[in-house]
């Protein structure tokens, strides 16, 4: 029997730990542009978050090429950094992450109370979040 090795495939663990650094500069790039846009042009358009999630699947799917749940994992959760941290950067600037541990707690703590308001605003905000950790889930991996 004649076996033929491909010595530059990667292996799965090495696929993802590929698929973590790819998708951790997409974020912290997408983070940054979002709360660039949010903070100068004054108004939240939610439906970034789509395009978001969307945009941190297909780099972890492209750059990490896996089929395990755990790829799907990763993005949803790299999803929910940026989002979070997006906010916090159009809501406080960049010296969230200057002026301390306890200024970056309160800062936190707002974003996550200003998430879970009850008006319609708040609730349809909330959604699209949701809708971008789903798109992130759903094509970050090979199916």
């Amino acid at each position: 029997m004649l076996k033929i090795y491909n010595k530059q495939a990667l292996t799965r663990n090495e696929r993802f730990i590929r698929a973590v650094g790819y998708g951790v500069g997409a974020t912290v790039g997408l983070t940054i542009l979002y709360g660039l846009l949010a903070r100068f042009l004054m108004f939240e358009f939610s439906v970034v978050y789509l395009a978001f999630g969307y945009a941190i699947g297909t780099v972890i799917r492209k750059y990490g090429r896996g089929v395990q749940v755990r790829f799907s994992v990763l993005a949803a959760v790299l999803a929910v950094v940026c989002f979070l941290f997006g906010d916090m950067i159009a809501y406080f600037g960049f010296g969230v992450f200057t002026m301390g541990f306890q200024f970056f707690m309160l800062a936190f703590r707002m974003v996550l109370q200003s998430l879970i308001g009850t008006s319609m605003n708040a609730l349809l905000s909330l959604m699209f979040r949701i809708g971008g950790v789903y798109l992130a889930y759903t094509t970050s991996r090979f199916v």
